[in-house]
């Protein structure tokens, strides 16, 4: 229950890419994601304290390339 060990998860969307082709270009750049299963989707992404800094930037570095 420690606040060190927690993390969220974070989901959201990008205009023009569906949540499944958003998710399979970040899994070409070896970041793991997901898609919500529900009828808007969402893609996923959980960053946890076994992420580095350096890959959380990784990660958000990618989807601002994505989204253009």
């Amino acid at each position: 229950m420690s606040s060190d060990l927690s993390a969220g998860l974070v989901a959201f969307e990008v205009d023009g890419v569906t949540a499944e082709d958003l998710a399979r270009r970040l899994h070409q750049r070896k970041i793991i994601a997901s898609t919500s299963p529900y009828a808007v989707s969402y893609v996923r992404l959980a960053p946890s304290l076994v992420n580095t800094p350096e890959e959380v930037a990784q990660a958000t570095r990618a989807v601002h390339e994505i989204a253009g």
